[in-house]
């Protein structure tokens, strides 16, 4: 359980390690940063459908165990038993430095991204998932204005809870549900001041 300042105190902290190794080549850092951010976004989309929402997919093919399903509910399940508590809403910084390290950095960028483009794309993708992390807030204890993009991302978001867990893996956009077709697809948009 954490409140949201927590992720950005915790995040921000982390990539000052980076501020020494960038500024050397700022046309190339700002595109790695771009594109570092874009993948989260992506990661985002992949890790909500297929990660924790994963009971329609890979979980049926694990062992029934009651301590594995648990875990499993603890690290999403919960969120969608409870979409209002403000201290489930962000990741744990303990979590959240797990999948970013391990599932990424350790694993697929040591491999894909040179060392010395490292702290640029590092900045872009946690920069990414501090704009998942405080949007998905956002939509949840916010009242956007009427007819702006995030009272739509809310509208949204809100139907991916209450109505239909199997569509709407998007937060910050609807861009990957496209792409993969999952988009929640009956119209909100009537809820939607023009």
């Amino acid at each position: 359980m954490s409140p949201w300042y927590v992720i950005v105190i915790f995040w921000s902290v982390y990539l000052l390690q980076f501020a020494p190794e960038l500024g050397k080549n700022i046309g190339q850092e700002a595109l790695l940063i771009f594109f570092g951010a874009q993948c989260f976004l992506l990661m985002e989309y992949v890790l909500h459908r297929w990660l924790f929402h994963g009971e329609h997919s890979w979980m049926e093919f694990v062992p029934h165990n009651k301590y594995f399903y648990l875990i499993h509910f603890m690290i999403h399940g919960i969120h969608h038993a409870f979409p209002q508590d403000r201290y489930r809403l962000v990741m744990p910084p303990t979590l959240g430095y797990f999948y970013i390290m391990v599932l990424f950095k350790w694993t697929m960028f040591e491999l894909l991204v040179p060392a010395h483009l490292m702290p640029a794309w590092m900045t872009g993708f946690v920069t990414g998932y501090l704009f998942y992390d405080l949007t998905h807030y956002f939509l949840h204890h916010s009242n956007p204005p009427e007819g702006s993009y995030f009272k739509m991302m809310k509208l949204y978001h809100m139907q991916h809870h209450y109505k239909n867990g199997e569509e709407g893996f998007g937060i910050t956009s609807k861009i990957w549900d496209r792409v993969f077709d999952t988009e929640i697809t009956n119209d909100y948009s009537t809820h939607v001041k023009k």
